[in-house]
């Protein structure tokens, strides 16, 4: 039987994902899956010993439609699987496990991720690799709260503005921030008039003006 943390992941498994399960454990996901006809799974662990006892589940089971796999993560992602789901770890390692292998996640359309903390630091990664949350719910489980996020390879199009300038800061604007930015962009300025500034530095310069006119100088005027 599924823990109600793992119910609440496999009733966001929709028909057609081709699942990869990152730090399977025990198995118990893509064993559930099997049994509810998915015929193409994957799972991993990345240290001998999970990855035996993983195997050793697997095996019990007589399944052959779940690939059992030692690698670090991504690392050894096949170009098949468009769905990952990971689970039961805290949220930095979450991030740190998707930015190691970024080429991995082109084919990946869907991630269904449930830190036991850190949240935040798995958000704002999602935002930085192009990942958009189109959904979460939070789990209670004998009296612990777990978070699932699910994100879609979809770029977000305020992700590089909120990664620039703060998400919390675009949201409050303290007097500080205001003065930070209208420092840099009158040190802009300054640059701007240098002739011999190269093409492409000015572009980027010039974007940057841009941001902060969009963001700050346009709020001031309100």
């Amino acid at each position: 039987m599924l823990s109600l943390r793992l119910a609440a992941i496999a009733a966001l498994i929709e028909k057609g994902d081709v699942i990869a399960d990152i730090g399977s454990d025990h198995g118990l996901l893509p064993l559930y899956l099997a049994g509810k006809g998915y015929s193409d799974l994957y799972a991993s662990e990345n240290k001998k010993g999970p990855y035996n006892r993983l195997k050793k589940a697997v095996n019990a089971y007589s399944s052959n439609i779940i690939e059992v796999d030692l690698a670090d993560g991504l690392e050894k992602l096949p170009a098949r699987i468009n769905t990952v789901v990971i689970a039961g770890m805290g949220g930095d390692l979450i991030a740190s496990i998707l930015s190691a292998h970024p080429h991995k996640l082109d084919s990946v359309n869907k991630l269904i991720l449930a830190p036991n903390s850190n949240a935040q630091t798995l958000r704002r990664t999602l935002n930085f690799i192009g990942f958009s949350i189109s959904y979460e719910e939070i789990v209670e489980e004998k009296g612990q709260f777990y978070e699932i996020i699910i994100a879609h390879n979809k770029p977000c199009h305020v992700c590089s503005i909120e990664t620039k300038f703060g998400s919390y800061n675009l949201r409050n604007k303290s007097e500080t921030f205001i003065k930070m930015w209208n420092d840099v962009y009158e040190q802009n300025k300054r640059l701007l008039n240098n002739e011999n500034l190269p093409e492409v530095r000015r572009k980027e310069i010039l974007e940057e003006q841009s941001l902060i006119e969009n963001v700050i100088k346009r709020g001031e005027k309100t």
